[in-house]
């Protein structure tokens, strides 16, 4: 009788987070490349999209099967479910540019999405450490620097929207980038929800 393979729930974290980052990082492609090319990309952070559906699922299914988990079922759902939004939320962007029929990208957004794509590369740099949560080296660091960035994401996307307020005589124009820039700020906040739970779980397990 063959040995059931036993999951590495931390891994899948990664794999999970691996798959955040190069949503993240085909965004910014798309962000700064041509807008002819944005159907197709956008095809493409789609297919990333499922990518990370099938992790969550896969995760959430291996633990409906275990007796017993590293962490609390709860809290390692929360994980995925948090890392798999913010994918999500890289995937509503990509549609709304597209969906809008945005023809050039406002220097703003690509100054957000700069900070989309470093957040996204500390969210994976926090899951690859969170496996030493218990003596963790680097791993308060990248949660920090998480909460910093969407910090400075709040007051660029506040700034942004003052000055499409208060600048653009279009109204249509108004509420394309309205909501552009909500979905960028969106991205931001669902990363500091991955450091948060990070977070959370140290504090309740050591």
């Amino acid at each position: 009788m063959f040995k059931k393979k036993e999951i590495n729930y931390f891994d899948l974290f990664i794999d999970s987070a691996k798959v955040c980052n190069k949503a993240a990082i085909m965004l910014n492609e798309m962000l700064l490349g041509s807008a002819d090319n944005f159907p197709t990309m956008v095809k493409e952070i789609h297919e990333i999209e499922h990518e990370g559906d099938k992790l969550y699922h896969t995760l959430y299914g291996h633990l409906d099967r275990s007796f017993i988990t590293p962490l609390d079922r709860e809290d390692m759902l929360a994980i995925a479910r948090n890392i798999e939004r913010t994918i999500d939320a890289i995937d509503e962007v990509a549609i709304m540019v597209d969906l809008l029929s945005v023809t050039k990208i406002r220097d703003v957004a690509k100054e957000m999405m700069l900070l989309v794509t470093k957040s996204a590369e500390y969210v994976l740099k926090a899951t690859e450490e969170f496996k030493n949560f218990k003596k963790p080296t680097t791993l308060n660091k990248y949660i920090v620097e998480i909460n910093n960035i969407e910090e400075t994401g709040d007051s660029i996307y506040q700034n942004a929207l003052r000055d499409l307020y208060s600048m653009e005589k279009d109204v249509l124009e108004v509420i394309k980038w309205n909501k552009i820039l909500d979905s960028l700020e969106n991205v931001l906040d669902t990363c500091e929800n991955v450091a948060d739970g990070l977070e959370a779980i140290i504090l309740k397990n050591t």
